[in-house]
């Protein structure tokens, strides 16, 4: 009688293979909840306090202090991800203190190029971060300044698919962020 492409002692390996297969799949689904490029489901919403990730961003706008920010994937957000998506679209969003009188000074370079700032309001504020906007602040918003912060330099991580608004509060020298950065 001939035998079949596989013999008694090659099933229970092969099988065995498929199991463990299938239990580290299983196990990598179950990772995603907490492991994905967004941190898993929920973790888009855990508001960052850690500067440096905002410091290589944003060179321009100096040192940085007290920041309370997110950073996640617009697409992916409170997903669950095994594989990440060829395109992502990552927003950074939140507030940080700027050095005493840099504001003023922004403000003033500003009017000295004949790009004024004007009156803003903030929008689209995301729910963790509410609690982080100082009451009364007083915004300004400039374009140009807005595509100087978010131009390619030397101190700064800047890719060319960069887009966002920063809105200054003079008195409490702190600027408000919101970007979105396009890494293909």
């Amino acid at each position: 009688m001939g035998r079949g492409a596989y013999g008694r002692r090659e099933i229970p390996v092969l099988l065995g293979g498929l199991i463990l297969l299938l239990s580290g799949g299983a196990a990598g689904c179950a990772a995603g909840t907490d492991s994905g490029r967004d941190g898993g489901n929920k973790d888009h919403l855990r508001v960052r306090t850690d500067p440096e990730p905002l410091r290589r961003r944003f060179g321009v706008l100096g040192e940085l202090s007290e920041p309370h920010w997110l950073g996640y994937d617009v697409d992916e957000a409170g997903k669950r991800t095994l594989v990440p998506a060829p395109d992502s679209r990552i927003r950074l969003v939140g507030s940080a203190r700027l050095p005493k009188g840099a504001v003023a000074a922004a403000l003033a370079a500003g009017r000295d190029r004949q790009e004024p700032f004007e009156p803003a309001a903030l929008t689209d504020i995301p729910e963790p971060l509410r609690a982080s906007v100082p009451a009364g602040a007083r915004w300004l918003h400039s374009a140009a300044y807005d595509a100087r912060v978010l131009a390619p330099g030397p101190q700064t991580e800047v890719n060319a698919s960069a887009d966002g608004r920063f809105l200054l509060d003079e008195e409490r020298d702190v600027v408000w962020f919101d970007t979105v950065f396009l890494y293909a």
